[in-house]
């Protein structure tokens, strides 16, 4: 290589070197730092004179033991090649995540020994999934367990109960008279209450117990180890009277009381959603009773049967009489219209119930041979339409659910072969599995190796389904070899008034887009929902605004009738453009502010939530928006500052309203929403003018007129 050829290659090589958004460490066969590039210096803290020389346990944080670097040695002796999470200390003594890659190389010309290591900070993401987790197992008022989590803990709590053969109580609290405390004295001293309430519950149980928000004033409690009635119901006597003790919040001396129903597993037996329903039927009863009291669920009563056994027979028998069928529920491209695939979603057509969901009869043979008799059947149904389908010149996927114990089960590969070989014509690239994240995952070792033998041997991709919902999302995300995940559709559904679950949405698709996976949303149910999700970057959807899951002999109709919504058309265009879907994205919270007030205005409804979700203004959809917004610097910080303060006066404008409307003055709550819509008109004339420089009609569809 001549002299000029080395020179611009040592010149490509230090800009490299200086240019790469990864932090790089060298250091030599005594494991002595030689040389480190200034990203690595940013994400340190340390300039580059104080590292060099010293031993990277410098940045040490102590979190790691001997064992898992005892670890990274070996597999650098037998490999040359580490890699691997590492938690490390950064010179202000604070913590970073990073991913980190060690290759062990060789001077060609000196035949020295070094090690060079990549480093990528993976903090905010670590913080990202924190809040994720948190959003999606926690009450956003109370900070107890949500229903997602509550249903991980019942699930903790059945195992438990059957293994150590003691009792299980689950209970069903409601609040006395706490309508009129929401009334008189407004919704934030109603919060207060809750949060106190919610206090004395948790400081009433034992550690081992579970108290959850279930809504509103409406607590599930789950009080494990009980031995006899007499025990259990000491307990509630105890909560009912320490819950009726007087309130003090604010300046308001506040009495209320709770009633309690209540079931015990394994007189009772069923989903964690009967259980509760008996639990809830009793509450009912007890309230007759009157306020202040509690009531044990009475087992064979209200059409309940002990024995499971006439129930599983009919379910094998709707099995033998080909009772049961596939719907289809159609996934498309929001950008392009195009019909991607269809997801299969059993049904039993029942001879004298009539059309059957699955949640009126699935929980009934979890964990039976049954279940997986029922999956196969569903396997090799979604083949045989994949195959007509693929006759017929039609490039849909089509995705089945499978559980975690099917996929568990010892011969499941095997089985999965000998159907598949029934059906040599089809291309399986086009069949996936969506296996539930709520579901429990207990042996994931099992299930990703299962998972990667259906990709590797059949080319079968798999969905990670109601992402968002398990307790280790990052864990399964991470783990599984998932080709796409799909937003639980609660979060979707709930989006447009619940700020969490919005975030929660924006989150799921951030952490789906790192991994470099597809992200699809259910639960869309509105074009509203559509054009948020297109400005948060999901492009796939499936939901009753697009079509309710139908029978397979109206795919083709439908197919042929589809048209893409003219409100969603413009994003194929914008869709790359960040700056232009996050203002969007802004513009269109905006009018579900004004539209949830309209709506209230024009009759009355109980949108409670709906009106009370935007009273906060960091809490708003978009005051949430506005504070990222200024941390991703998309927008020049002077006219940021106008957009704030705009929105500010506009917020003000809209809690007077509401507040008018609660006092019954609604003639001057119409005055104050024309107000509250010129400035709205104002605030997208501005975005227009001065932040995106654009025609106005080139932001969103204002359905209003205005």
């Amino acid at each position: 290589m001549s002299a000029l050829h080395t020179h611009q290659r040592h010149m490509l090589l230090e800009l490299l070197f200086d240019r790469v958004h990864e932090g790089i460490i060298i250091t030599n066969a005594d494991n002595v730092i030689v040389e480190v590039n200034d990203t690595l210096c940013e994400i340190t803290g340390y300039s580059r004179d104080e590292l060099i020389g010293k031993r990277p346990n410098i940045l040490s944080s102590g979190k790691q033991s001997k064992a898992f670097y005892s670890e990274m040695w070996q597999s650098l002796t037998q490999n040359s090649f580490w890699r691997g999470e590492v938690w490390n200390r950064k010179k202000d003594g604070s913590f970073y995540a990073e991913v980190l890659t060690i290759h062990r190389t060789t001077d060609p010309q000196s035949g020295e020994l070094f090690h060079l290591g990549l480093v990528s900070d993976i903090t905010m993401l670590k913080q990202h999934q924190a809040e994720l987790e948190r959003l999606a197992h926690y009450d956003a008022l109370t900070a107890l367990p949500n229903r997602n989590l509550l249903a991980d803990r019942f699930e903790q709590a059945i195992a438990h109960s059957n293994r150590t053969q003691s009792l299980l109580a689950i209970c069903f609290l409601d609040l006395d008279n706490f309508k009129p405390v929401n009334d008189d004295l407004g919704h934030n001293i109603g919060d207060e209450l809750l949060i106190e309430v919610a206090q004395r519950i948790k400081s009433m149980l034992r550690q081992d117990d579970t108290v959850s928000r279930y809504g509103g004033d409406e607590f599930v409690i789950l009080l494990g180890e009980i031995q006899n009635r007499q025990d259990c119901e000491a307990l509630l006597h105890r909560l009912t009277d320490e819950l009726s003790r007087s309130y003090q919040i604010a300046d308001h001396n506040i009495h209320i009381s709770a009633s309690i129903g209540y079931t015990v597993y394994p007189f009772d037996q069923g989903s964690m959603q009967t259980l509760i329903e008996h639990a809830d039927q009793t509450l009912y009863k007890a309230k007759l009773d009157g306020k202040k009291t509690f009531r044990m669920y009475e087992t064979g009563k209200d059409g309940w049967r002990d024995d499971k056994s006439d129930q599983l027979y009919a379910i094998r028998r709707g099995l033998t009489d080909n009772e049961f069928q596939l719907f289809m529920q159609p996934k498309i491209s929001m950008c392009t219209g195009e019909v991607v695939g269809y997801e299969a979603l059993i049904r039993w057509q029942h001879p004298e119930q009539g059309l059957l969901y699955p949640q009126q009869f699935l929980p009934l043979i979890n964990g039976t041979t049954l279940e997986i008799q029922l999956g196969e059947w569903v396997i090799r149904q979604a083949l045989m339409h994949l195959q007509q389908w693929q006759n017929q010149n039609h490039h849909w996927h089509i995705s089945i659910n499978l559980s975690a114990y099917h996929l568990g089960f010892n011969g499941f590969l095997q089985r999965l072969g000998e159907i598949i070989a029934d059906f040599p014509e089809v291309d399986l690239q086009f069949f996936q599995f969506e296996i539930l994240e709520s579901h429990a995952l207990d042996d994931l070792s099992l299930i990703v190796d299962v998972v990667r033998r259906c990709r590797n041997e059949f080319k079968i991709k798999t969905v990670l389904d109601d992402f968002g919902t398990g307790y280790s999302s990052l864990s399964h995300i991470r783990t599984l070899p998932v080709s796409a995940v799909k937003i639980d559709q609660t979060f979707v559904r709930n989006m447009l008034v619940d700020v969490d679950d919005c975030k929660i949405v924006e989150g799921v698709i951030a952490l789906a887009r790192s991994f470099d996976l597809e992200v699809i949303a259910e639960g869309v149910e509105s074009l509203r929902h559509g054009q948020i999700l297109l400005s948060m970057g999901c492009e796939f959807a499936q939901g009753y605004v697009i079509a309710k899951p139908m029978p397979v002999n109206e795919l083709l109709a439908w197919n042929q009738q589809f048209s893409l919504p003219q409100d969603w058309r413009k994003y194929r265009y914008h869709q790359q453009h960040i700056k232009w879907t996050q203002i969007n994205l802004f513009c269109l919270y905006l009018e579900l502010s004004v539209e949830s007030l309209q709506r209230r205005f024009a009759v009355d409804s109980d949108e409670n939530d709906a009106v009370w979700s935007i009273i906060s203004l960091k809490q708003s959809h978009c005051g949430v928006w506005l504070e990222r917004t200024e941390n991703l610097q998309l927008i020049d910080k002077e006219c940021l500052q106008i957009l704030k303060e705009k929105y500010r006066s506009f917020h003000h404008l809209m809690t007077m309203t509401i507040k008018l409307y609660q006092a019954g003055r609604k003639q001057n709550g119409l005055q104050n929403l024309q107000s509250l819509q010129l400035r709205y008109q104002d605030m997208h004339q501005f975005i227009q003018s001065k932040i995106l420089h654009m025609e106005p009609p080139e932001l969103v569809t204002d359905e209003r007129g205005t």
